[in-house]
């Protein structure tokens, strides 16, 4: 008999480097870049949340409310999938917590965290459990997952779909005669036409059993050591698409240092200023092509970012056509007995590329003053979300895109040097930096082979 695991239910996920619980979004997240993954439970760096995350909550909490109670409080989102839900009642398994008795455990570490819905009515006659997990995604057609990945733990909708498959196989007594799973997604889609649709993977209790054995339980001992980690450097980063994927990854600023560092941007900077020649706008411009756009030192090869773009000046070369505003002038060059503008003035600014390590303060990640400008527009418009404003809305029909770069504009990050990764994959993070861009002393591109 498994003797009772203890679950800690409050405090650090990782303590000392022991983890002491586990959740399949820490599965997914380590499975995506096992340094993300140290920032955020072994040394607890914050990030900021989205709106897109709080329609996600409300979405979820009326599916909750609904499947157990039959009240319908479905919202635009959740209603377009109403038919295809169970009919509510006691018997389902809402928000069914996974440390129960026994809890879902990987290589003598416990889980916690809550399945959305289980549904046993077809257990007593055909042997099947129907475990489903509500995605609420901008884009049904091109984000829903296979059946193929929900069945498989390599894949990260897999992971999360035979982890709670497995937590059903450990509920011996409480699923007897369990044969078949049945693991599905239904997905809520919020952007543009009000659909919904259901994917769903069904597989043998064998085959989860045997993934979450051979996949997910040696991915946990690789999570124990890295725990262990003495510093960030010493664990693994998964460099290319999981440092753009959603947005940003949000640690990205802590993950460009390294043990051998080459000359920084502000070094050069200071350098400018400490030539002859004042240090102007069109100075830093002329020589931006010096500054290298790299992957930190540790990061494999060939990288995603291979070059920067030069930046050449406006008189040698004709600006490209872009939408919006014209881009503004720069100011007149300094007469050469006045002083140099100081490099903390400057705005320099990253776009899909990492700069080399500062030695200084490192550059920071765009994503917290995108997700600052999205919240305070979107609360002016009334709206959760800015991309998933009604008809009727002030920021309905894409006015959001003017509303949201109209503010980035009149409040402009502080002085300093920014990274904005992703900017192809979110249309925010779009939005704001062609908004930025005129108002930035330097931009470098990186440019991808």
């Amino acid at each position: 008999m498994t003797p009772p695991v203890d679950i800690p239910k409050h405090g650090p996920s990782v303590i000392s480097g022991v983890i002491q619980r586990l959740s399949v979004s820490q599965l997914k997240r380590h499975k995506l870049c096992p340094r993300a993954w140290f920032f955020q439970k072994v040394m607890r760096v914050p990030e900021p949340s989205t709106g897109a995350q709080q329609v996600g909550t409300e979405g979820h909490a009326q599916l909750e409310h609904f499947l157990s109670t039959g009240e319908d409080v479905l919202g635009t989102f959740a209603r377009a999938g109403a038919h295809l839900l169970p009919t509510p009642g006691a018997d389902l398994l809402v928000e069914q917590p996974l440390n129960g008795e026994p809890p879902l455990t990987a290589g003598g570490v416990p889980f916690t965290g809550f399945i959305d819905l289980v549904d046993a009515r077809r257990l007593a006659s055909d042997g099947v459990l129907r475990i489903t997990d509500h995605k609420f995604t901008s884009n049904v057609a091109t984000n829903a997952a296979s059946a193929e990945q929900l069945a498989d733990a390599d894949t990260e909708p897999g992971l999360q779909m035979v982890g709670y498959g497995a937590w059903a196989l450990s509920q011996v007594e409480r699923f007897p005669g369990l044969r078949t799973l049945e693991l599905e997604h239904l997905y809520y889609q919020t952007r543009g036409q009000r659909l919904a649709a259901s994917v769903v993977a069904t597989v043998p209790a064998e085959h989860v059993a045997h993934e979450w054995k051979s996949k997910v339980e040696p991915q946990v001992e690789a999570m124990k050591e890295h725990a262990q980690a003495a510093r960030a450097s010493d664990v693994p980063a998964n460099y290319g698409p999981a440092c753009g994927k959603y947005g940003g990854c949000p640690f990205m600023a802590k993950c460009l240092t390294g043990e051998n560092k080459t000359m920084s941007l502000r070094d050069k900077l200071l350098n400018k200023a400490s030539e002859s020649a004042p240090l102007t706008v069109a100075a830093v411009e002329r020589d931006a092509p010096e500054l290298p756009a790299v992957l930190p030192p540790d990061a494999p090869t060939p990288t995603p970012v291979q070059t920067a773009p030069e930046v050449a000046q406006a008189t040698e070369q004709p600006a490209p056509k872009r939408r919006g505003r014209p881009r503004k002038t720069a100011e007149p060059e300094q007469p050469t007995d006045a002083a140099p503008s100081p490099v903390s003035a400057l705005r320099v600014l990253f776009v899909d590329c990492i700069p080399t390590a500062f030695d200084g303060p490192t550059p920071e990640s765009l994503t917290s003053y995108v997700d600052t400008m999205h919240r305070k527009v979107a609360e002016a418009g009334g709206v959760d979300d800015v991309r998933f404003a009604d008809s009727d809305s002030a920021l309905g029909f894409g006015k959001w895109r003017g509303a949201l770069a109209m503010a980035a504009r009149a409040e402009l990050p502080a002085p300093g040097s920014y990274v904005a990764l992703g900017v192809a994959q979110s249309e925010l993070m779009q939005v704001i930096v062609e908004a930025l861009e005129p108002a930035f002393d330097v931009v470098v591109r990186g440019v991808r082979s």
